[in-house]
């Protein structure tokens, strides 16, 4: 019988799961791209329905599953990733070329963050461990399907997209998280985790106290953006000199 230990992060099946995360998704969006164009859609359009119900159905399996940590308010599809992953399943859905820019830095950012300070208690095989990683694998994977199979990218544009349309939309979250509270017993909303720090062993450690920590996620989100943009640049900047 497993017995799942207490989390510890960057163990060994931490180290595990990002890398058979990471490595499945690019190896599998690579050997899909000798498949034809309609079938990829049609794959496409599947992979967007899965995310988006399993999307809808954390609310209800989450506080089914661990009734001491979650009930609705506080596992609403509100979260970055949450967002990342609607935007990048409409995109699958529509072809709409915003929902791919803004799911790419917010999905590749959210995933990378998620992934490497991650808030559940317990190690592998909890199935909260493997719930969290797999909801997060899914959506790493629509996005490199979406980049690197139906070859679409992000350029200078919609990065400037990224940064601009993410500073409205994270008001408008942490304006959700304080009106919720303040109908809700025991402040309950904390999306984008910008009203307490995330639970566990993570970088909040070395942040300033709530709300100033907010200045800090602004700055890993946009050097995260720069990140995810980079190799392009590098790539464009190499192309142009050849």
């Amino acid at each position: 019988m497993f017995i799942a230990e207490p989390f510890q992060i960057f163990g060994f099946e931490h180290n595990l799961t990002i890398f058979l995360i990471f490595s499945t998704c690019l190896t599998i969006s690579f050997i899909l791209r000798s498949f034809d164009k309609k079938s990829l859609v049609s794959f496409g359009k599947l992979l967007a329905i899965i995310i988006i119900l399993n999307e809808f159905a954390k609310i209800l399996y989450y506080p089914a599953l661990y009734p001491e940590r979650y009930f609705i308010l506080n596992c609403l599809p509100l979260h970055l990733c949450n967002f990342a992953s609607f935007f990048i399943s409409i995109f699958l859905l529509t072809n709409n070329r915003f929902f791919f820019n803004m799911s790419f830095f917010w999905g590749i950012s959210g995933v990378i963050m998620a992934l490497t300070q991650p808030d559940y208690p317990y190690d592998f095989p909890h199935l909260h461990f493997i719930l969290f990683n797999a909801s997060h694998a899914m959506l790493l994977f629509a996005i490199t399907f979406a980049s690197i199979t139906l070859k679409n990218r992000p350029d200078t544009k919609s990065l400037k997209d990224a940064i601009l349309y993410s500073v409205p939309i994270s008001i408008c979250v942490y304006t959700i998280n304080l009106s919720i509270n303040y109908f809700a017993d025991g402040n309950p909303a904390n999306y984008w985790y910008l009203i307490e720090f995330p639970l566990g062993d993570n970088i909040t450690r070395f942040m300033p106290e709530p709300p100033l920590h907010i200045l800090v996620f602004m700055a890993i989100a946009l050097i995260l953006f720069i990140f995810t943009y980079l190799p392009f640049y590098i790539m464009d900047k190499l192309s142009i000199n050849n």
